[in-house]
Protein backbone atom coordinates (compact mmCIF):
# COMPACT_ATOMS: atom_id res chain seq x y z
CA UNK A 1 0.00 0.00 0.00
CA UNK A 2 1.36 3.31 -0.99
CA UNK A 3 2.96 5.24 2.11
CA UNK A 4 1.54 8.79 3.52
CA UNK A 5 4.28 10.60 5.32
CA UNK A 6 2.49 11.96 8.62
CA UNK A 7 3.45 15.98 8.28
CA UNK A 8 1.72 18.86 10.47
CA UNK A 9 -1.44 20.53 9.51
CA UNK A 10 -1.60 23.62 6.45
CA UNK A 11 -2.64 26.89 7.54
CA UNK A 12 -5.67 28.69 5.52
CA UNK A 13 -5.40 32.38 5.04
CA UNK A 14 -8.10 34.62 6.16
CA UNK A 15 -9.87 36.75 3.93
CA UNK A 16 -7.54 39.24 3.46
CA UNK A 17 -5.30 36.52 2.70
CA UNK A 18 -3.13 36.97 5.50
CA UNK A 19 -1.78 33.68 6.78
CA UNK A 20 -1.19 32.68 10.68
CA UNK A 21 1.84 33.03 12.33
CA UNK A 22 2.37 28.85 12.24
CA UNK A 23 1.90 28.58 8.87
CA UNK A 24 2.84 25.26 7.43
CA UNK A 25 4.17 24.12 3.45
CA UNK A 26 5.04 20.58 3.14
CA UNK A 27 4.22 17.54 1.26
CA UNK A 28 2.43 14.81 1.81
CA UNK A 29 2.23 11.42 -0.64
CA UNK A 30 -1.45 10.83 -2.22
CA UNK A 31 -2.05 7.46 -3.88
CA UNK A 32 -3.39 8.27 -8.01
CA UNK A 33 -3.41 4.50 -8.80
CA UNK A 34 -2.61 1.01 -6.98
CA UNK A 35 0.61 1.15 -9.16
CA UNK A 36 2.11 4.51 -7.90
CA UNK A 37 2.36 7.43 -6.00
CA UNK A 38 1.37 10.84 -6.70
CA UNK A 39 3.18 13.57 -4.28
CA UNK A 40 1.29 17.09 -3.94
CA UNK A 41 1.67 19.83 -2.01
CA UNK A 42 -0.02 21.08 1.26
CA UNK A 43 0.24 24.49 2.99
CA UNK A 44 -0.76 27.87 0.78
CA UNK A 45 0.96 30.22 -0.83
CA UNK A 46 3.23 28.70 -3.11
CA UNK A 47 3.46 25.47 -1.24
CA UNK A 48 -0.19 24.49 -1.49
CA UNK A 49 -1.76 22.08 -3.06
CA UNK A 50 -5.67 20.77 -3.06
CA UNK A 51 -7.69 19.30 -5.29
CA UNK A 52 -11.64 20.53 -5.00
CA UNK A 53 -14.12 18.59 -6.92
CA UNK A 54 -17.95 19.73 -7.48
CA UNK A 55 -20.20 16.63 -8.16
CA UNK A 56 -23.74 16.14 -8.66
CA UNK A 57 -25.50 13.11 -10.18
CA UNK A 58 -28.20 15.38 -10.95
CA UNK A 59 -27.21 18.71 -13.62
CA UNK A 60 -28.22 22.08 -13.11
CA UNK A 61 -27.56 22.22 -9.39
CA UNK A 62 -25.07 24.79 -9.16
CA UNK A 63 -21.85 23.26 -9.72
CA UNK A 64 -20.59 25.45 -12.13
CA UNK A 65 -21.33 28.42 -10.42
CA UNK A 66 -19.93 27.13 -7.58
CA UNK A 67 -16.70 26.20 -9.37
CA UNK A 68 -16.46 29.35 -11.11
CA UNK A 69 -16.40 31.12 -8.02
CA UNK A 70 -13.97 28.87 -6.31
CA UNK A 71 -11.60 29.58 -9.11
CA UNK A 72 -12.00 33.38 -8.86
CA UNK A 73 -11.21 33.04 -4.75
CA UNK A 74 -8.17 31.00 -5.38
CA UNK A 75 -7.18 34.18 -7.96
CA UNK A 76 -8.18 36.67 -5.52
CA UNK A 77 -6.24 35.31 -2.81
CA UNK A 78 -2.39 35.13 -5.56
CA UNK A 79 -3.01 31.42 -5.55
CA UNK A 80 -2.29 29.35 -8.52
CA UNK A 81 -5.03 27.53 -10.24
CA UNK A 82 -6.11 25.17 -12.94
CA UNK A 83 -9.58 23.94 -13.94
CA UNK A 84 -11.21 20.63 -14.81
CA UNK A 85 -14.47 21.07 -17.09
CA UNK A 86 -16.27 17.52 -16.95
CA UNK A 87 -19.48 19.44 -18.31
CA UNK A 88 -20.51 18.87 -21.52
CA UNK A 89 -21.31 21.94 -22.33
CA UNK A 90 -17.60 23.03 -21.26
CA UNK A 91 -18.52 26.56 -19.49
CA UNK A 92 -15.61 27.25 -17.33
CA UNK A 93 -13.08 28.21 -20.62
CA UNK A 94 -15.48 30.25 -22.37
CA UNK A 95 -16.27 32.23 -19.10
CA UNK A 96 -12.75 32.85 -17.87
CA UNK A 97 -11.86 34.16 -21.13
CA UNK A 98 -14.44 36.82 -20.33
CA UNK A 99 -13.02 38.02 -17.07
CA UNK A 100 -9.26 39.70 -17.60
CA UNK A 101 -8.27 38.77 -14.05
CA UNK A 102 -9.04 35.00 -14.98
CA UNK A 103 -8.12 34.85 -18.66
CA UNK A 104 -4.45 33.13 -17.87
CA UNK A 105 -6.65 30.26 -16.10
CA UNK A 106 -5.51 27.12 -17.52
CA UNK A 107 -8.85 24.50 -18.45
CA UNK A 108 -7.98 21.06 -19.52
CA UNK A 109 -10.47 18.90 -20.84
CA UNK A 110 -10.70 15.58 -20.93
CA UNK A 111 -10.65 13.25 -24.23
CA UNK A 112 -10.00 9.53 -24.92
CA UNK A 113 -6.25 9.88 -24.98
CA UNK A 114 -6.12 12.35 -22.17
CA UNK A 115 -8.18 10.63 -19.25
CA UNK A 116 -8.71 12.04 -15.81
CA UNK A 117 -6.38 11.20 -14.02
CA UNK A 118 -3.55 12.03 -16.27
CA UNK A 119 -5.05 15.61 -16.76
CA UNK A 120 -5.42 15.84 -12.86
CA UNK A 121 -1.70 14.88 -12.56
CA UNK A 122 -0.17 16.96 -14.90
CA UNK A 123 -2.26 19.94 -13.51
CA UNK A 124 -1.12 19.27 -10.64
CA UNK A 125 2.35 19.62 -11.66
CA UNK A 126 2.15 23.41 -12.86
CA UNK A 127 -0.46 25.14 -10.31
CA UNK A 128 -0.83 25.16 -6.71
CA UNK A 129 -4.63 24.03 -7.06
CA UNK A 130 -6.83 22.18 -8.94
CA UNK A 131 -10.52 22.30 -9.65
CA UNK A 132 -12.74 20.16 -11.01
CA UNK A 133 -16.31 20.88 -12.34
CA UNK A 134 -18.17 17.41 -13.36
CA UNK A 135 -21.27 16.44 -15.60
CA UNK A 136 -24.20 15.98 -13.71
CA UNK A 137 -24.16 12.22 -14.07
CA UNK A 138 -22.84 9.11 -12.94
CA UNK A 139 -19.49 8.05 -15.48
CA UNK A 140 -16.30 6.48 -14.52
CA UNK A 141 -14.52 9.78 -14.80
CA UNK A 142 -17.21 11.22 -12.30
CA UNK A 143 -16.05 8.28 -9.82
CA UNK A 144 -12.27 9.32 -10.50
CA UNK A 145 -12.48 12.68 -9.98
CA UNK A 146 -13.98 12.42 -6.74
CA UNK A 147 -11.77 9.49 -5.67
CA UNK A 148 -8.53 12.18 -6.91
CA UNK A 149 -10.15 15.05 -4.47
CA UNK A 150 -9.04 16.28 -1.29
CA UNK A 151 -12.41 17.97 -1.14
CA UNK A 152 -15.59 16.58 -2.46
CA UNK A 153 -18.60 19.83 -2.51
CA UNK A 154 -21.86 18.47 -3.58
CA UNK A 155 -24.36 21.55 -4.54
CA UNK A 156 -28.17 20.70 -3.68
CA UNK A 157 -30.96 23.20 -4.63
CA UNK A 158 -34.11 23.37 -2.85
CA UNK A 159 -36.06 20.32 -4.62
CA UNK A 160 -36.72 16.59 -3.58
CA UNK A 161 -34.97 15.86 -6.92
CA UNK A 162 -31.91 17.38 -5.89
CA UNK A 163 -31.96 15.80 -2.25
CA UNK A 164 -32.13 12.51 -3.46
CA UNK A 165 -29.63 12.96 -6.53
CA UNK A 166 -27.12 14.66 -3.84
CA UNK A 167 -27.83 11.99 -1.24
CA UNK A 168 -26.94 9.29 -3.61
CA UNK A 169 -23.96 11.50 -5.26
CA UNK A 170 -22.29 11.39 -1.49
CA UNK A 171 -22.57 7.87 -0.97
CA UNK A 172 -20.63 7.83 -4.21
CA UNK A 173 -18.03 9.84 -2.57
CA UNK A 174 -18.12 7.94 0.36
CA UNK A 175 -17.58 4.98 -1.87
CA UNK A 176 -14.58 6.36 -3.91
CA UNK A 177 -12.93 7.15 -0.52
CA UNK A 178 -13.20 3.85 0.41
CA UNK A 179 -11.98 2.00 -2.62
CA UNK A 180 -9.16 4.82 -2.71
CA UNK A 181 -7.81 4.36 0.51
CA UNK A 182 -8.26 7.92 1.50
CA UNK A 183 -9.81 10.45 3.52
CA UNK A 184 -11.55 12.62 1.08
CA UNK A 185 -13.19 15.95 3.25
CA UNK A 186 -16.81 15.79 1.86
CA UNK A 187 -20.01 18.37 2.21
CA UNK A 188 -23.25 19.18 0.82
CA UNK A 189 -23.23 22.98 -0.19
CA UNK A 190 -27.30 23.99 -0.04
CA UNK A 191 -27.71 26.41 -3.39
CA UNK A 192 -29.99 28.82 -4.38
CA UNK A 193 -30.93 29.31 -0.92
CA UNK A 194 -33.15 32.27 0.70
CA UNK A 195 -30.43 35.64 0.96
CA UNK A 196 -32.07 36.44 3.97
CA UNK A 197 -31.33 36.34 7.73
CA UNK A 198 -34.23 33.47 8.57
CA UNK A 199 -33.45 30.46 6.61
CA UNK A 200 -37.32 28.82 5.04
CA UNK A 201 -38.56 25.68 6.81
CA UNK A 202 -37.17 23.99 3.25
CA UNK A 203 -33.77 24.37 3.91
CA UNK A 204 -34.29 23.51 7.49
CA UNK A 205 -35.90 20.23 6.15
CA UNK A 206 -33.15 19.19 4.10
CA UNK A 207 -30.73 19.83 6.49
CA UNK A 208 -32.19 17.06 8.59
CA UNK A 209 -32.67 14.85 5.64
CA UNK A 210 -29.27 15.29 4.92
CA UNK A 211 -28.04 14.64 8.20
CA UNK A 212 -29.92 11.48 8.65
CA UNK A 213 -28.07 9.67 6.25
CA UNK A 214 -25.02 11.03 7.69
CA UNK A 215 -23.69 13.62 5.09
CA UNK A 216 -21.87 16.65 6.24
CA UNK A 217 -24.27 19.97 5.41
CA UNK A 218 -21.54 22.94 5.05
CA UNK A 219 -22.84 25.87 7.52
CA UNK A 220 -22.85 28.22 5.12
CA UNK A 221 -25.54 28.30 1.89
CA UNK A 222 -24.90 29.80 -1.50
CA UNK A 223 -27.12 32.37 -1.60
CA UNK A 224 -29.96 33.06 -4.32
CA UNK A 225 -28.89 36.48 -5.29
CA UNK A 226 -29.00 38.00 -8.73
CA UNK A 227 -25.24 38.70 -8.38
CA UNK A 228 -24.51 34.79 -9.51
CA UNK A 229 -27.57 34.81 -11.85
CA UNK A 230 -26.18 37.96 -13.95
CA UNK A 231 -22.45 36.71 -13.49
CA UNK A 232 -22.11 34.38 -16.49
CA UNK A 233 -22.92 37.48 -18.86
CA UNK A 234 -21.84 40.04 -17.33
CA UNK A 235 -18.68 38.42 -15.92
CA UNK A 236 -18.72 40.92 -12.62
CA UNK A 237 -17.77 38.14 -9.95
CA UNK A 238 -18.47 39.58 -6.29
CA UNK A 239 -15.60 38.61 -4.52
CA UNK A 240 -13.34 39.60 -7.08
CA UNK A 241 -14.52 43.12 -7.85
CA UNK A 242 -16.69 44.19 -5.09
CA UNK A 243 -15.39 42.49 -1.92
CA UNK A 244 -17.09 44.22 0.38
CA UNK A 245 -20.62 43.39 -1.01
CA UNK A 246 -23.13 40.80 0.80
CA UNK A 247 -22.72 38.34 -2.27
CA UNK A 248 -18.52 38.26 -2.00
CA UNK A 249 -18.88 38.05 1.95
CA UNK A 250 -21.50 35.15 1.12
CA UNK A 251 -18.90 33.10 -0.85
CA UNK A 252 -15.71 34.31 1.23
CA UNK A 253 -17.14 32.69 4.31
CA UNK A 254 -18.70 29.70 2.03
CA UNK A 255 -14.85 29.33 0.98
CA UNK A 256 -13.18 29.89 4.08
CA UNK A 257 -15.80 26.73 5.34
CA UNK A 258 -14.62 24.64 2.51
CA UNK A 259 -10.69 25.39 3.63
CA UNK A 260 -11.73 24.41 6.91
CA UNK A 261 -13.42 20.82 5.82
CA UNK A 262 -9.57 20.26 3.41
CA UNK A 263 -8.04 20.87 7.41
CA UNK A 264 -9.94 18.53 8.91
CA UNK A 265 -9.48 15.75 6.69
CA UNK A 266 -6.07 16.07 6.61
CA UNK A 267 -5.96 16.16 10.46
CA UNK A 268 -8.19 12.76 9.74
CA UNK A 269 -5.32 11.66 7.32
CA UNK A 270 -2.66 12.24 9.81
CA UNK A 271 -4.36 10.82 12.86
CA UNK A 272 -5.02 7.82 10.87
Amino acid sequence: MPHTVPLPLPAFPNAQGHLPENGFSGYRDYPIDRNRDFKIRVGWGNQHMAIITFAQVKGGSGKTTAAMCTVAELVARSSSVAALDLDPNRPLGEFFQRVPELQHVEVAVPSSERRVSALVRELAARHDNVVIDLMGAATNDTQVAMALADLVIIPSQMSGTDLKCGVETWRQAVEAAEISNRTIARGVLLARTSAGAVRPRVEAFLREQYRRVGAHVLTTAFGDRAAWKEMTYSAHIPHVHDRESNAARNFISLFEEMMALIQSGSAAAVAA
